[in-house]
């Protein structure tokens, strides 16, 4: 039986457990749903750093025409740095190589590096991500769902993500071992699979989003499975998993 296992937030992220496992690391609004925008957008990858400084020092590797900076840092776009909201993405990440920066979602990233497997996923994308990490689960893995809150702040939007990525591994799998944070996470969001915009805006960080102006990002990012690409984080870096033409091609 496939063991699942929910954490409400980052901080409870313990890397010397996450060996051998798979990890799947949900930032809905908005690290893990403006790295799916931006692998759709036509990015090469998506390197996710903890950190402005992080993000700065990294960029020397590349010259400039081929890598743009993206961040933000508790809600608010660092200077020099393009915002994270994906409908300001689109014109400029085109064969780019991203660099994220963000208090959250990046943070969630590099913290579970110790995992076999990492997935950075979204409302959009879970379905897709589930069906990969099914094909290819090990006998004894367990799955690890990361809801990267805000700031040690448990997140609405996150747990309910993770209710709709244990209710795609219910689908697939049958009988699956779910600690309670994932059974809780899973009844929210069969109780109103359809309702995810009107629990989103409810949300701290969803109001702050529609207060700034991007409530359409918003309503973008609730469609459920509406992305049939797989980003895999490896190597530091985010890819859409098998896609020819990425600066790698994962297998």
């Amino acid at each position: 039986m496939t063991h699942v296992h929910v954490l409400l937030k980052k901080e409870e992220i313990e890397p010397e457990k996450l060996a051998g496992e798979v990890v799947i690391v949900l930032d809905v609004l908005l690290a893990t749903s403006t790295i799916a925008f931006a692998l759709s957008y036509g990015a090469k990858a998506v390197i996710p750093v903890s950190s402005e400084e992080e993000a700065i020092k990294l960029s020397t590797n590349y010259h400039p025409d081929d890598f743009i900076l993206v961040g933000e840092k508790e809600g608010r776009v660092i200077d020099g740095f393009l915002s994270p909201n994906p409908s300001l993405l689109k014109s400029f990440v085109q064969d780019k190589v991203v660099i994220l920066a963000t208090t959250n979602g990046t943070v969630a990233l590099n913290r579970s590096e110790g995992a076999e497997m990492i997935y950075p996923a979204c409302l959009r994308n879970g379905e897709a991500v589930i069906e990969d990490i099914t094909t290819h689960l090990n006998p004894g893995q367990k799955i690890i769902i990361v809801c990267s809150g805000s700031s040690n702040q448990f997140c609405l939007e996150d747990f309910y993500g993770a209710g709709y990525l244990v209710s795609c591994l219910r689908d697939k799998l049958g009988v699956i071992s779910i600690n309670d944070a994932g059974i809780a996470a899973e009844a929210l969001f069969l109780t109103d699979k359809q309702g995810g915009y009107d629990l989103l805006i409810e949300s701290a960080v969803g109001r702050f989003i529609i207060d700034h102006g991007f409530e359409e990002d918003v309503r973008e990012v609730v469609k459920v499975g509406v992305d049939s690409a797989v980003p895999i984080y490896q190597n530091k870096k985010i890819f859409r998993k098998g896609v020819v033409g990425s600066e790698t091609n994962q297998t």
